[in-house]
């Protein structure tokens, strides 16, 4: 029976490990009945041998570890999927089935491209494999006739019609089998083909086209001049040009063409003359559409005689439209990344050969390839720099926060170790009494006491302060208190007696004998206090209303409210306010683990 037991154990140990290594390996956990059925079968038969063939004692450490470190990766697995889920697209994390690990960005040598965007479905219900490889097979080469014309000559052509039918004939079967009924495969299979053509619209094929292209387009440029007026440059006005090994394709929008297989960089340039002064220019915006190469781009702008550039990184990681908006630094020098608008500061030296014409700009996108390990770098940490760039207060944040820990720690300990020291060593009158009710008020809610206590703040001028949310700490925590007289109760009194005769005072043994054996049990209430101070809520939201004293939690709930459907930089944002709490756990665990049997001693 023991046995059996442990055979159990060991089954559900190597279910779940299996699992996670599946995850890791291949991103996603079978969905198909027969093999997951296999697979169980054969982790049992495994975890039955051991625990029938094992000796005894073996069998015991096995099981031990084994639900040990089971164990563990089962808990962190919640942090383990915040941290991946900030390292993903929106698209990865909306995917069935889920993808638990972030994909690698492709290392992109031409554009434009075609990427493989679907995911193989297995066959329909009652058609055997062999028959649905023809039908595969027949499907894809009618599809693909019917689509061809249908697509954009000009990138068809720099893609390369055997490229661009290997990945939309199986596109279009794949859209076409996740939208038709069962129904419909029964039929022969010309049939089949002969239906399919007939509703393969331009809009479906359109529709998978989008879904697969990559590619570097250009549009017409706005200006904005000192009133904030826009002013859009008209395409025929503009002078395009590109710089080896790219080629320009002259089209509304133009297409930028680039083989990276000799060379590792290009420039964009766009000459244009303003339709007003150059003295009321205030901005520019740059309609673009991203091939997501992850290629490393730098803005250049010349004014007249002036040159301005920008300090912010940026990359080719977005597959669609969107637009690129820069203010003049010199010219409007307030911070606002969190809306999407980046600087051009002003080059230092910048005056250079005047361009012909006042009025004449000349903008340059300076484009260079990147390694594989730094687009990796670059795409995992996306989310991480829209995060910081949406929210123009994270350093507030951060400082706040910071600063209302640390004085709310180093308070906590003082106090509550001299409050302890006093019940637990001092003879005083009513000490006893004083100590029950000390522990009476542990039995009030916090909600209990949350307006007459935010009225007495509010009254002292505090409200809109960090005051309030560390003051209270100097007067210590009824529950801290108590935890350190029972540690205090259980050292031997031989060692105040000595120091007493020594002509050592009260204070001096607190300080000098008593503190130093507390290490652990002060250990314990600073990784208390901070992990409960760090992660505080609603003390900051009753408080506070300038957002530049918000913590981090605030902080938080901010960015939430405002980016809410923006996964990728929600969970970025929350894993940055997490990391410092895993730290300090794992740099002082022992501590926080003894902290928690502190209370039982006895005494």
């Amino acid at each position: 029976m023991k046995r059996l037991l442990f055979a159990g154990g060991l089954w559900l140990e190597t279910v779940l490990m299996a699992a996670l290594a599946t995850i890791i390996v291949h991103r996603t956990l079978p969905d198909n009945a027969g093999e997951l059925t296999w697979a169980l079968g054969v982790m049992a038969i495994f975890a039955g041998a051991t625990a029938f063939l094992a000796p005894m004692g073996l069998l015991q450490r096995l099981t031990l570890q084994g639900a040990l470190i089971s164990g563990a990766c089962l808990f962190i697995l919640p942090f383990f999927w915040l941290v991946g889920t900030s390292f993903k697209y929106n698209r990865e994390i909306f995917v069935q089935p889920p993808h638990w690990l972030p994909a690698l960005p492709r290392e992109v040598i031409r554009s434009p491209y075609l990427v493989k965007r679907y995911v193989r479905l297995p066959p329909p219900p009652h058609v055997g494999k062999s028959r649905w490889r023809g039908i595969t097979l027949a499907l894809e080469q009618n599809l693909w006739m019917q689509a061809r014309p249908l697509l954009p000559q000009k990138e068809l052509a720099l893609i390369g019609v055997g490229s661009a039918r290997a990945v939309m004939g199986p596109m279009l079967v794949h859209r076409l089998q996740k939208f038709e009924p069962s129904g419909f495969w029964n039929k022969p299979t010309s049939a089949i083909c002969q239906k399919a053509v007939a509703a393969m619209t331009a809009g479906r094929v359109r529709s998978a086209w989008e879904r697969t292209y990559r590619g570097l387009k250009l549009s017409g440029i706005t200006l904005t001049d000192t009133r904030y007026h826009d002013d859009a440059v008209k395409p025929a006005d503009i002078a395009w040009r590109v710089t080896s090994p790219a080629r320009l394709l002259r089209g509304q929008p133009n297409l930028v063409a680039y083989n990276f297989a000799h060379e590792h960089g290009f420039t964009i340039q766009a000459d244009f003359t303003l339709p007003k002064s150059v003295h009321h220019l205030l901005g520019i915006t740059i309609p673009i559409h991203e091939d997501r190469s992850w290629q490393y781009v730098r803005v250049s702008l010349r004014v007249g005689a002036v040159r301005y550039v920008s300090k912010n990184p940026m990359f080719l990681g977005n597959r669609r439209w969107q637009s690129l908006i820069f203010h003049l630094h010199d010219r409007d020098p307030a911070n606002e990344t969190n809306m999407g608008i980046f600087p051009l500061y002003r080059r230092d030296g910048g005056i250079v050969g005047r361009l012909p014409g006042s009025d004449t700009i000349q903008l340059r996108l300076h484009v260079t390839k990147i390694s594989p390990l730094a687009a990796a770098f670059y795409k995992f940490t996306d989310s991480y720099r829209q995060a910081w760039y949406a929210d123009r207060h994270w350093l507030d944040y951060l400082f706040n926060s910071v600063m209302v820990v640390i004085l709310c720690v180093i308070f906590q300990v003082i106090s509550c170790s001299m409050a302890g020291y006093a019940f637990a060593r001092l003879q005083w009158p009513l000490r006893d009494k004083i100590f029950a009710l000390l522990l009476a008020t542990m039995m009030l809610p916090g909600t209990v006491t949350m307006i007459p206590v935010f009225l007495i703040f509010k009254h002292l001028g505090w409200y809109n302060t960090l005051l309030p949310l560390w003051v209270p700490a100097i007067f210590g925590s009824a529950f801290f208190i108590f935890l350190l007289r029972q540690f205090m109760r259980n050292i031997p009194r031989e060692l105040e007696e000595a120091a007493l005769m020594d002509g050592c005072g009260w204070f001096g043994i607190y300080w000098r004998i008593i503190m130093p054996l507390m290490k652990p049990a002060l250990a314990a209430i600073a990784i208390f206090t901070f992990m409960g101070v760090w992660n505080d809520f609603m003390t900051p939201l009753i408080y506070l209303s300038n957002p530049s004293r918000y913590t981090l939690p605030l902080g938080m709930y901010e960015f939430s409210s405002a980016h809410g459907g923006q996964f990728g930089m929600m969970m970025a944002a929350a894993t940055m306010m997490t990391l410092p709490v895993v730290a300090v756990f794992f740099v002082a665990q022992r501590y926080f683990i003894q902290g928690i049997t502190l209370t039982g001693m006895k005494g």
